[in-house]
């Protein structure tokens, strides 16, 4: 479960030098409760930073917000390579989640 939990929330991370850009949509909502996106939160600070923590959940409460109204919704964000290798390191395909603009 954390592992899918990393997936979700990690592509809505915002960092802007070499990331790759990506749209993410209503799954990775309706897939992951707000309780796993806070544990990979947690997880996530030692990596990303408070800064970047606080956008992936600004991020996140976005497209939850607006995917109760449309069900097409997306947000593009910016994957960072750090970020990336994180989830390849836990066999994660981030292309379940987001597509690469």
């Amino acid at each position: 479960m954390k592992i899918l939990v990393t997936a979700a929330v990690v592509t809505l991370v915002s960092f802007p030098a070499c990331a790759e850009k990506v749209a993410v949509g209503c799954q990775l909502v309706s897939q992951y409760s707000e309780d796993q996106v806070g544990y990979l939160l947690g997880e996530a600070r030692s990596v990303i930073g408070d800064q970047e923590t606080n956008r992936i959940y600004g991020h996140y409460v976005s497209l939850r917000s607006a995917c109760q109204y449309d069900g097409n919704a997306t947000r593009v964000v910016n994957l960072p390579p750090a970020l990336r290798d994180l989830l390849a390191q836990n066999g994660v395909d981030i292309r379940r989640f987001a597509r690469r603009l």
